[in-house]
């Protein structure tokens, strides 16, 4: 019996280790290259927070992100080649597309199409317009990572 739940303790870990490292490479292959990422940088238990950090550190410009705040930002992405958004650290977004937008109430302007993962234990993947992956104004803090 000792033998059988020693077993399924060891199952059970590396089942959930191996979720953890899927996490990491699932978030690594979403951003491609445009965060440069050493093994080390990526925290395996927070990819999103890790993210955050490399991007932060590497992006041609940051912005925090209002509902006062995001069309000018919006349009100011239109100048650069590539978007991150994370709001906190459970959601990343990759916009796709600035040009193909939707109105949103919430936000009070359109929003672009985007995909990225919403982490609630595992990954969710979710391929939309962005205020339906990043949620409504609140005070979550929601960051754009703009890269020429």
């Amino acid at each position: 019996m000792k033998l059988k739940i020693t077993c399924l303790f060891f199952v059970l870990f590396a089942g959930i280790s191996h979720a953890q490292e899927n996490k990491a490479e699932v978030v690594k292959e979403l951003i491609g290259d445009l965060v440069t990422i050493e093994s080390a940088d990526l925290n395996e238990n927070s990819p999103i927070s890790s993210i955050n950090k490399l991007a932060y550190e590497q992006a041609s410009k940051s912005i925090v992100l209002t509902k006062d705040n995001i069309q000018e930002s919006l349009n100011e992405a239109k100048a650069y080649k590539s978007v991150i958004l994370t709001v906190g650290v459970h959601t990343i977004v990759v916009v796709n597309d600035l040009l193909k937008s939707k109105m949103s109430g919430s936000w009070g302007c359109k929003m672009p199409w985007g995909k990225g993962y919403i982490q609630k234990g595992s990954l969710k993947f979710k391929e939309d317009f962005i205020n339906n992956i990043i949620g409504i104004p609140d005070t979550q803090r929601r960051m754009m990572f703009l890269f020429k």
